[in-house]
């Protein structure tokens, strides 16, 4: 079923990548010590607005920035989510989502291939980037948060992730784990860092 709009409410968040994370990782302890999954995804990235949209297990999902306070956490919030294929109109929703212009879009329904072929790359201003996930999600100081070891395209990194409705638990986290922060850096930022790295 087609979906768009927001049932859940937007979080705080919190994010930081580096080469080597072990050392938050000991702070965090045993709640770490969790099974990864496994996850490809593709995010795209685009220059014109803060917006995240990503494809996972076939399914496109846009979050968009609604906030960054004082102390650096930003408020993001989930408001489009569609399985593949997507009807002209959903694709539309998908770009509103995004705060971006779509190109022109002709009637019919985009399977993952077309959207990237055919939408995608029309667009210009979306870059579509291949990211695979191991993710170790877990809870600590009331807060939900993962680590994540990725590849950017050749880049191995590692990012953690701390977020919750209350932007003073997140900050509560931080401090106990020794944090600053305004070191914040989302994923869309921190795939750009990455891909930067490479040249």
């Amino acid at each position: 079923m087609d979906e768009i709009g927001n049932r859940n409410p937007p979080r705080w968040e919190w994010r930081t990548f580096g080469a080597r994370l072990s050392d938050i990782e000991a702070k965090v302890g045993l709640a770490a010590q969790v099974t990864p999954r496994q996850s490809d995804e593709i995010y795209l990235l685009n220059s014109v607005t803060p917006h995240s949209a990503k494809i996972r297990g076939g399914v496109l999902e846009v979050k968009r920035l609604l906030l960054v306070d004082s102390n650096g956490l930003e408020q993001w919030s989930p408001v489009f989510k569609a399985p593949f294929p997507l009807s002209a109109p959903m694709v539309r929703s998908a770009f509103a989502a995004l705060e971006l212009r779509p190109p022109d879009i002709l009637p019919g329904a985009y399977g993952l291939g077309d959207f990237l072929a055919e939408v995608a790359s029309k667009a210009k201003i979306l870059r579509p980037i291949q990211v695979t996930k191991a993710r170790r999600q877990f809870v600590f100081c009331n807060c939900v948060a993962e680590f994540v070891r990725l590849h950017i395209g050749p880049v191995a990194q590692e990012s953690l992730c701390i977020e919750d409705e209350n932007p003073s638990n997140v900050l509560a986290a931080l401090r106990e784990l020794g944090l600053d922060p305004r070191a914040n850096i989302s994923f869309p930022k921190g795939i750009e860092r990455a891909l930067v790295s490479q040249h």
